[in-house]
């Protein structure tokens, strides 16, 4: 039974082009005048394009990281905060039913966009002038500071932030909520973030680390924002 082709080009100069076909689980090469079936031609071509399209996509991204660092980073840790608040809000009301927050999802956004792109645009500025290279030593060091330094840091902000949302902000209750969740976030941090940093710092290009984070943030911000919000409604 005949279960696909892909179509390729002779290297040698003068030979036809040619093309494989799977049969049985064996790989043969088709006849000249024989073709590839046409689902197989356009999946091909299907899988071209998308390629293309996400290597324009990229070229597009590196060349605003480079004009415009702080604007491209923050509006992309914008759609990502509000990816994880979305899907957070979906978790908290698939278990009782509440209405959606449109609010909440709006202060996240900012909190990626204004707080969370910059301060990580400085952060990972300085820590590569202060711990240059990507070997062991330097890569491990990074990911202590991270998770002893910006890790806590942004949590607590992100705390404040989702009290303010809530109107119960105060710095009575800011610091019990810290004292209440920041240990168990950090806890559950450092079982996240420290591999998360071994593979951006070690083999990730510096300019795109942000870029990086951001997407790993969208698993850990789900996370966060279901901690962050947790009780908030009953804090006085």
């Amino acid at each position: 039974m005949n279960l696909g082709a892909a179509r390729f080009k002779a290297t040698k100069g003068g030979q036809v082009s040619r093309a494989l076909r799977l049969r049985g689980g064996e790989v043969e090469m088709l006849g000249e005048n024989e073709k590839s079936p046409p689902e197989v031609s356009a999946s091909f071509l299907n899988l071209s394009a998308l390629t293309s399209s996400v290597a324009a996509l990229g070229k597009v991204y590196n060349r605003e990281l480079e004009l415009r660092p702080i604007i491209t980073k923050s509006w992309t840790a914008a759609v990502i905060f509000a990816l994880s608040d979305y899907f957070a809000q979906r978790i908290e009301r698939s278990k009782e039913e509440k209405p959606f927050d449109q609010m909440r999802l709006v202060v996240s956004t900012l909190v990626g966009a204004l707080y969370f792109a910059p301060a990580a645009h400085y952060w990972y500025n300085a820590i590569f002038y202060y711990l240059p290279g990507k070997g062991l030593v330097s890569t491990v060091q990074k990911a202590v500071l991270g998770q002893l330094v910006f890790g806590p840091v942004f949590t607590c902000v992100f705390f404040a932030a989702s009290l303010i949302q809530t109107g119960t902000f105060s710095f009575a209750n800011w610091g019990a909520k810290i004292r209440s969740d920041l240990p168990g976030a950090w806890l559950a941090g450092s079982c996240f973030w420290p591999f998360v940093d071994l593979i951006s710092y070690s083999l990730v290009p510096i300019n795109l680390i942000p870029l990086f984070i951001n997407l790993c943030s969208l698993v850990w911000t789900i996370y966060l924002s279901l901690v962050s919000n947790q009780g908030n409604d009953k804090s006085a």
